[in-house]
């Protein structure tokens, strides 16, 4: 007949492995999870860099132009302003921040898609 104690003993041991399993799949998802999160913040730390050095280019250029390092200055750093208040007028626009969020969640929490399912 059956013994008792070998299908419990069994039973433990299946709940065991299905609990490493579901260990190790939340370590993957996590890890993964601060790998995009890493490579966002990078993006955009290489992202203010160019920004940087384009303003600082365009500085210089306008500086030129109007034969005045100070003017060519202030008036990047005018543009900063003008794009600054832009900004805070429309901060709560529907139009903007739904397509940001929808992005920044698709990028940081995707998921894989495993073999055959959607």
């Amino acid at each position: 007949m059956f013994n008792v104690s070998e299908i419990i003993q069994t039973i433990k041991q299946l709940i065991e492995v299905r609990v490493t399993l579901i260990k190790e799949e939340i370590n993957d998802h996590i890890t993964a999870l601060f790998a995009r999160i890493f490579l966002l913040f990078m993006m955009a730390a290489v992202s203010m860099m160019v920004l940087l050095f384009a303003s600082i280019s365009l500085a210089f250029y306008l500086s030129e132009k109007v034969y005045s390092t100070f003017l060519g200055f202030l008036y990047v750093s005018l543009i900063y302003v003008l794009v600054l208040i832009l900004l805070y007028f429309i901060r709560e626009s529907s139009s903007l921040t739904n397509p940001t969020q929808k992005f920044l969640k698709g990028f940081i929490f995707r998921r894989k898609k495993d073999n055959g399912e959607n």
